[in-house]
């Protein structure tokens, strides 16, 4: 049977019961636009999991009926749904200072699995910690071993571009965290340091290129011997200028 005539056959014993039933109709009661499930009617457009969903609750059909429905679900609409899914999870990992904050926790000598004593660790409260836990593991980032988390030693990359704003949104939320450590960290325990100065903006790239050379030497030294805590390095370098109509020598 093809998904076409299974869809026709249940349409037309609906319309048996109530004449006024149509298209329209069962579009209407799905949340479907009309346009869209007539190409689904048609196999003109793969059906997915969600379009399944919908069309069983429109056609009021029993559990058998949406498994036969659900059996009709593409293999390409699936893989398209967990790309999706997976996409989604990456902008959450970028966009959020939480889960580097737990996967660098993990790297402690003294770490331990129970998601009460890293809600502790990092000031957060449980349900968050398993909320990342589980973003992590459905990454592959880490796994559980023994009864240990353990990070999995492939490091992170991305299935597609990280979109411009996801960028925006994870600094956003490192300087927001930066903000309470401000207020609630001693010196002592922290370092805010800032300097103002005229520049010469043909060595603005040489700039980047030290400061990540800066970043990576400042790692390894800090990730040397004992590890007990977890840092957080942010180096703004921006124009106080306004830079807007100017280009920068290459």
């Amino acid at each position: 049977m093809t998904l076409n005539l299974f869809l026709s056959n249940k349409l037309e014993e609906m319309q048996k019961k109530n004449p006024r039933f149509s298209m329209r109709a069962l579009a209407q009661k799905a949340g479907i636009s009309p346009g869209r499930l007539n190409e689904i009617f048609h196999e003109r457009r793969p059906l997915s999991d969600h379009y399944s969903n919908r069309i069983s609750y429109g056609l009021s059909l029993s559990q058998e009926e949406q498994a036969t429905l659900a059996s009709f679900v593409t293999v390409r609409a699936k893989r398209m749904n967990a790309q999706k899914v997976l996409e989604e999870q990456e902008l959450r990992m970028i966009t959020s200072w939480e889960p580097y904050a737990l996967l660098n926790l993990m790297k402690t000598d003294d770490f331990e699995s129970s998601s009460e004593w890293m809600a502790k660790r990092l000031a957060l409260p449980v349900e968050k910690i398993e909320e990342c836990i589980s973003l992590l593991e459905s990454l592959k980032i880490i796994k559980m071993k023994n009864d240990r988390w353990l990070r999995v030693p492939e490091q992170f990359t991305t299935t597609t571009d990280i979109p411009r704003s996801a960028i925006v949104q994870g600094h956003v939320a490192n300087l927001k965290k930066s903000e309470d450590v401000l207020v609630t960290v001693p010196p002592t325990k922290r370092n805010f340091t800032t300097i103002t100065m005229p520049i010469n903006v043909s060595k603005f790239e040489e700039a980047k290129q030290l400061i990540t050379q800066f970043r990576r030497k400042l790692c390894l030294l800090l990730e040397d011997g004992p590890k007990t805590e977890v840092y957080n390095l942010s180096i703004q370098l921006y124009p106080l200028t306004d830079v807007t109509d100017k280009e920068f020598p290459s």
